[in-house]
């Protein structure tokens, strides 16, 4: 029948009836309570007199689930271990992460075509991450760059498995696939292609200080990691080595 929606693959159904009851039962009502008692006041918190404080649990819980839409052919390629960008057959940009539509004005949102690109690449930019959002504490310390895809003319996200101290930007990558993947950016990340050295006007190498405050901000973050997970420095290294 048109329009209807028939389904080719599942993966779904044991996802939701697992956590469909579970997203039922957060509904921001409140589930408990604790009594605690902890600095309060300004200035140092040594100095600051003890007040009494209530903390509520408020639990709440979603089953999210959405559509990708005209580009779900890239998602689907990283699971088949596939990387796709799309073309735009006037103007010839190259765009990856993929657009379904040029964005040149000139193109007047020309549809694109879908290409193969290779797995190598790039870094346009990056951020050491030193916190995150709970999904990704036990990660910690890791690089997030913009990959430059060869041929493509934008970047996409990507995690760069290197230790934070010796990533730079314009640094060659190959592209990796997990051997888990589930149609996410996750499925991918990045290794640095052997045999590079760091430019002189690496934004983080030029100044010493610049990674000798990196440096001291990684302990930071292994003393954390220790504490909350168990997780021992040593450890942390290891995901760094080539793959």
């Amino acid at each position: 029948m048109a329009g209807e929606v028939r389904v080719i693959e599942d993966k779904a159904t044991p996802i939701k009836k697992e956590w469909e009851e579970y997203a039922r039962k957060g509904n921001w009502t409140v589930k408990g309570y604790e009594i605690v008692r902890a600095p309060s006041g300004p200035g140092k918190i040594e100095e600051s007199p003890e007040a009494e404080y209530m903390v509520i649990y408020r639990p709440h819980g979603v089953l999210y689930h959405h559509s990708y839409g005209l580009v779900s052919k890239f998602f689907k390629g990283l699971i088949d271990r596939k990387f796709l960008g799309t073309k735009c057959p006037k103007c010839k940009t190259v765009y990856c992460p993929p657009r379904v539509h040029c964005w040149n004005p000139a193109c007047r949102v020309a549809e694109t075509k879908w290409i193969e690109l290779p797995l190598k690449g790039k870094v346009h930019t990056f951020s050491v991450m030193l916190f995150s959002a709970e999904a990704f504490l036990e990660m910690l310390p890791f690089v997030l760059g913009y990959v430059q895809i060869e041929g493509a003319d934008t970047a996409l996200p990507v995690q760069i498995v290197t230790a934070p101290t010796d990533v730079f930007v314009g640094q060659k990558v190959n592209i990796r696939f997990r051997e888990e993947r589930k149609g996410d950016l996750m499925d991918i990340y990045a290794l640095p292609a052997k045999g590079q050295t760091v430019p002189e006007d690496s934004c983080l190498h030029a100044n010493k200080k610049n990674i000798q405050d990196l440096n001291r901000d990684l302990e930071n973050t292994y003393e954390f990691l220790n504490k909350r997970f168990g997780i021992k420095k040593a450890d942390v290294k290891k995901r760094w080595k080539a793959k």
